[in-house]
Parts: structure tokens; C-alpha cells; sequence
């Protein structure tokens, strides 16, 4: 598990600039923790990007999925949360910053960590 790949991969997804769906969203980003694989993450979200249709997603989420099954049903799912948790630090992080900019504009100093306490 990859937590740190995770992060990468939501951020390489914003730079693409591409509304990509939830599901795919979610399974980039298990891929990534999966398989901790910077190109494969990369290839997977230029796949997606070319698919033209949900159904080739789901296809394209089958075939990679084969790359990293195998495990106890048990493990994936604490590994799903896992992501799921990690994607949500993610977002709260970039929505207190945008807090912080807010309030910044209104000319009070502050910073993240103030706004945690």
C-alpha cells in the first residue's frame, strides 16, 4: 500500500484537466496505492482519457485489475478505505487552504495549521 503514490496520482489527475468520473477517479487511485507504479498510474489515466465511453472505462478497469488480484477480499476492502480516507485528507486539505486564502484576501493573517487547532 502507497499512500504517498495515492497523493500523486490525485494530483497528476488535476493537472490533466479532465473530469474524470468518480469510478475511474477511485480506481486510479487504488491502482496507484496497489501497484505504487508512477508510469503504469500515468498510462492508466492517459487510457482514460481516450476511452470514449463508460463501458470502455469499465473495460480498461477490468484489464488493470487483473494486475494486482489476488488478495483476501477482507484486504481490499481495508485497503479501499485506506484510499477512500487518504482521498478525503486530500480534499480537506486543499478546502482549509482555500479557508486560508479567504481569509488572507479579507486581510487576517493566518495559516493552516491556526485553523486545525
Amino acid at each position: 500500500m502507497n499512500l504517498a503514490m495515492v497523493k500523486e496520482a490525485m494530483e497528476e489527475m488535476k493537472r490533466k484537466n479532465h473530469p474524470f468520473t468518480a469510478l475511474e477517479q477511485e480506481f486510479i487511485a487504488l491502482f496507484a496505492s496497489q501497484t505504487g507504479d508512477k508510469k503504469r498510474v500515468n498510462q492508466l489515466m492517459e487510457e482514460f482519457l481516450q476511452a470514449e465511453n463508460d463501458t470502455e472505462s469499465q473495460q480498461m478497469i477490468e484489464r488493470y485489475s487483473t494486475q494486482y488480484m489476488g488478495k483476501q477480499p477482507w484486504v481490499e476492502q481495508i485497503e479501499r478505505l485506506l484510499v477512500s480516507l487518504e482521498r478525503y485528507r486530500l480534499e480537506e486539505e486543499r478546502a482549509m487552504q482555500g479557508l486560508v486564502d479567504i481569509l488572507e484576501a479579507y486581510g487576517i493573517p493566518t495559516t493552516v495549521s491556526e485553523k486545525e487547532q
